[in-house]
């Protein structure tokens, strides 16, 4: 009688299942384990998301490149390897040119203004077609690259046939601008550059320089607003349309703006922090930003001409940081 009686409860009351355990989504980050990012913002994102999935989903951080490196991080993700990847977007071989908008030199002057601006570019569809295969869930900026040398720079002509490092097509353009000579390396090839002679200086972001410790062979730095860096944390979009809908809610809710928001800031404070440990960092005077911004305005016209849609990107991302920069006007 009693397995009987049993035997007639389980089919009332059915067993847990696989289908109503949390939907796990991976979360690949190249960066190193103790980047700023993730403490920072990702690990904060991935609970917050998990929490208030109401058991739906469960957000696992993968630290290092463990699903993959930067360069593949975009396919593994389309692929299914990984659900959620940061990238930088200029590594994605191709597929977010208009992104690069933010590394023009002089454009903008802070990672959360130009987070808000690369956002808002991309919500109001101006940028939007570049994503036809991922959802972006947030996008942002690194620190603002600036001019890391062995010796002092006051002028532009301490520039004239000095070897610059850099590591990007906008960035060399800039720097041949300047009259300088492009040195094309990756950020942890430019110490050994440096200290043998092979470069004179280098084109790197304040973070950059504190984590590769560039700051020990070149000891100047000029704080300029030479370009950024751009990237996204995203997931495909066929991953996007089998989550359940408290999911779905959970990553709307955490997630787009206020996300871009806060990775922008994120960014940001590792500037100031990283900024702290330099022996010597000085602005341009007026009047040589004056002239460093005349020589390198062909630059911003020639990615204009050669991008899809340049034009129309660069003069609504302008826009963009100029409301974000009069809304926020002495804060």
């Amino acid at each position: 009688m009693k397995l009987a009686i049993l035997f007639a409860l389980s089919l009332i009351i059915p067993l847990p299942s696989a289908a109503q355990q949390p939907t796990v989504l991976k979360f690949n980050s190249p960066a190193p384990p103790r980047s700023f990012l993730h403490e920072g913002a990702f690990v904060p994102w991935a609970n917050a998301v998990s929490q208030d999935s109401g058991g739906t989903a469960k957000v696992e951080m993968f630290f290092g490149g463990t699903l993959g490196n930067f360069a593949v991080t975009y396919d593994r993700v389309v692929d299914g390897v990984a659900d959620i990847g940061f990238i930088l977007t200029a590594l994605a071989a191709g597929k977010f040119r208009q992104q690069d908008v933010a590394a023009l030199p002089f454009e903008s002057k802070s990672s959360t203004a130009a987070s808000h601006a690369l956002w808002n570019l991309y919500e109001k569809g101006i940028t939007a077609g570049e994503f036809d295969a991922v959802k972006p869930l947030g996008i942002w900026t690194f620190p603002n690259a600036a001019l890391n040398s062995k010796t002092p720079v006051k002028t532009l002509e301490d520039l004239k046939g000095k070897k610059i490092t850099t590591s990007n097509q906008i960035a060399g353009r800039t720097v041949g601008a300047l009259g300088a000579a492009q040195v094309t390396l990756r950020p942890d090839e430019v110490y050994q550059a440096l200290s043998r002679g092979i470069a004179d200086m280098a084109l790197m972001p304040l973070t950059g320089v504190a984590t590769f410790k560039i700051f020990e062979v070149a000891k100047h730095s000029i704080d300029a607003a030479m370009g950024a860096d751009s990237a996204m944390v995203f997931m495909s979009r066929k991953r996007w349309e089998s989550l359940p809908p408290q999911a779905k809610a959970a990553i709307d809710k955490h997630s787009y703006l206020p996300f871009s928001h806060r990775l922008g800031q994120a960014a940001d404070g590792e500037w100031n922090r990283s900024r702290g440990m330099l022996q010597d960092i000085q602005p341009l005077s007026a009047q040589e930003e004056a002239r460093w911004k005349k020589l390198v305005a062909p630059v911003a016209e020639q990615w204009a001409r050669e991008t899809p849609n340049g034009a129309k990107v660069l003069e609504a991302f302008r826009a963009e940081i100029a409301a974000y920069e009069a809304k926020n006007k002495g804060k």
